[in-house]
């Protein structure tokens, strides 16, 4: 059964009427500190020089994954993949996507010394 117009709440009637002291209230509220306390030598702490930390030793061996390996072999000679893919050249279009291994085994083998030849290259000009 269908309602009459008479029983439906009008959209006017939804709306909350606003009052003039909401408008006038203050956007944040204020609270009130009953015994504030002030710690005057954390003032002091902060301008006292600290004791520097020895150095770490340099001797010690760093265990590092292939994959970090791999990075830091990859940020040293500044590779991008255009760059690989410059150096594989015509002889291994996929040279950019090998991994460090392969692109070692690759490079190995006699008939892919135009290969080593411009990786030798780049590196050289990489490493200035």
């Amino acid at each position: 059964m269908k309602r009459s117009r008479a029983a439906k709440r009008s959209r006017k009637a939804a709306k909350k009427k606003r009052t003039k002291n909401e408008d006038k209230e203050p956007a944040t509220t204020i609270v009130q500190v009953a015994n504030p306390k002030v710690v005057e030598s954390s003032v002091l702490n902060v301008l006292e020089p600290k004791p520097v930390a020895a150095a770490p030793d340099k001797t010690d061996p760093v265990v590092s994954s292939s994959r970090s390996e791999a990075a830091r072999r990859t940020a040293e000679g500044k590779f991008t993949k255009a760059v690989f893919a410059q150096i594989g050249g015509a002889e291994c279009p996929r040279f950019a996507a090998m991994t460090w291994k392969e692109r070692d085994r690759f490079m190995e083998k006699p008939e892919n010394a135009v290969v080593r030849e411009r990786y030798n290259t780049h590196m050289a000009s990489a490493v200035k």
